[in-house]
């Protein structure tokens, strides 16, 4: 009975996780840095918006590179920055 059980949370997690990983990915593509750039204009907070357009300004030279990972890379620090200031980790669409 346990190792039923045990089964089958190793199993939910198993697709869980892998389905949450996917939605936090943004593309490395002119169409969503030309996006995260719009958005990042819209901001309000200062300390944010620096810190957002200089990871921004990295992922689109990686990017202009041809780069791939590097821009993925920079692309997430870009949502972190914009969603937490540079201290969560949590990224936007």
């Amino acid at each position: 009975m346990i190792k039923s059980a045990l089964l089958a949370t190793a199993i939910s997690i198993a697709f869980v996780v892998p389905a949450y990983a996917q939605q936090a990915v943004v593309p490395c593509d002119e169409a969503s840095l030309t996006q995260m750039r719009k958005d990042i204009d819209a901001m309000t907070d200062q300390d944010k918006k620096a810190k957002s357009l200089a990871s921004w300004e990295a992922a689109n030279t990686a990017f202009k590179a041809n780069n791939i990972e590097e821009c993925n890379a920079r692309i997430g620090d870009t949502g972190k920055n914009m969603d937490t200031g540079g201290t969560g980790a949590t990224t936007t669409q």
